[in-house]
């Protein structure tokens, strides 16, 4: 495998850090722990660099998916869907709070940059998810979150927490909202954003990218409410067709080309950082599951190359983590990268979920 790449990511992560530390004179307080962040990636480059020469592929992100708990039912939601697998396989339950710590700083000290804290609705678990981010400063912990859970009490940590990011995810206004996530849900999270930036706190939002709202999530007059609350960063993440029957909600080609070059003008308009996944993926030659940029670590701690596409064969729940990401499996997957690309589904991976099930063999 060409590992080329990881020094054009490397590099990315510098800049994105320093880009939001930049970003952060709209959030004052945020200065000191941006700066720290900034700071540190050098050491976490360094460190994952060492780790990849003795046979540790450490990546960069890891997404941590804390629990598949959620007090919402969203039409096509990847979280329930791989619950249902989960059950099927007889695995049901979630890491403790002592191995959920473990783990994490078996990866800050691996040199991961970014822990992405996913669910389920992660804030089920908020005393955790707080204990987490204020145990490791020197990693950012995006949060996502359907802002539901979202209460004063939260609020005065994430102003101590300042590596705690929070992400609240709306799938553009109200009617595109409550249509995937049920009555009421938009208004509620439209208040969770309201009081973050009320309290000066550094959030971002995150869209699933359809075909039915690829357009409003892209329009100035929404992306230009959002940074008037001073949104800090938008997730635009492609929807991809885990759960069966949903290939229509797919954005087509044309659209997705479209969005990707509106994000370019709204990176130099806006105070803000504008990812796109996997569109951003492109510039480091496709995929960047089975540790080859991320990992994911699901509920019970099995280790699997992505959210998205749930294949893997260690845990590390049963591991120390730099044991379980020497994967098998997810090393096949890497060795055959260039057979992977992305499609009109979202993940290259999960469209061709027999060939990564069997680590990239034929």
């Amino acid at each position: 495998m060409n590992d080329g790449f990881l020094s054009t990511m490397d590099a990315d992560i510098g800049a994105l850090v320093r880009r939001a530390s930049r970003i952060a004179w709209r959030h004052p307080a945020y200065l000191g722990a941006f700066y720290r962040l900034a700071r540190r990636q050098a050491v976490s480059a360094r460190l994952r660099e060492d780790n990849r020469a003795s046979g540790v592929p450490a990546p960069a992100f890891l997404i941590v998916s804390v629990t598949r708990r959620c007090n919402l039912r969203c039409v096509g939601c990847y979280s329930h869907a791989a619950a249902e697998r989960e059950r099927a396989d007889g695995r049901t339950g979630e890491m403790d709070a002592r191995t959920l710590a473990r783990v994490v700083r078996e990866g800050a000290e691996l040199g991961v940059s970014f822990m992405l804290i996913a669910g389920g609705e992660p804030l089920v678990r908020a005393r955790e998810v707080v204990a987490l981010a204020r145990e490791n400063p020197n990693v950012a912990f995006p949060v996502f979150t359907n802002g539901t859970l979202i209460d004063r009490n939260l609020i005065a940590e994430l102003k101590r927490a300042r590596n705690l990011i929070p992400i609240v995810s709306v799938e553009g206004g109200l009617k595109s909202t409550d249509g995937r996530r049920g009555n009421g849900v938009y208004g509620r999270a439209l208040e969770s954003i309201r009081a973050l930036s009320r309290a000066g706190v550094f959030f971002g939002v995150s869209f699933t990218v359809m075909r039915d709202n690829v357009g409003e999530l892209t329009s100035p007059e929404f992306v230009r409410g959002l940074a008037r609350l001073r949104c800090g960063i938008f997730f635009y993440n492609e929807y991809t067709p885990i759960a069966p029957g949903t290939e229509s909600l797919c954005v087509d080609a044309a659209s997705r080309a479209a969005m990707l070059r509106a994000l370019e003008g709204f990176r130099r308009r806006y105070p803000a950082i504008f990812l796109a996944f996997p569109g951003d993926e492109d510039r480091f030659g496709g995929c960047l599951s089975a540790s080859r940029g991320f990992a994911h670590i699901a509920p019970d701690g099995a280790l699997e190359a992505c959210p998205f596409a749930p294949f893997g064969d260690t845990s590390a729940r049963d591991l120390p983590l730099a044991d379980a990401l020497r994967s098998p499996l997810l090393a096949g997957i890497r060795a055959r990268h260039g057979e992977l690309s992305e499609t009109s589904g979202g993940c290259a991976l999960w469209n061709r979920r027999e060939w990564a099930e069997a680590g990239g063999a034929d």
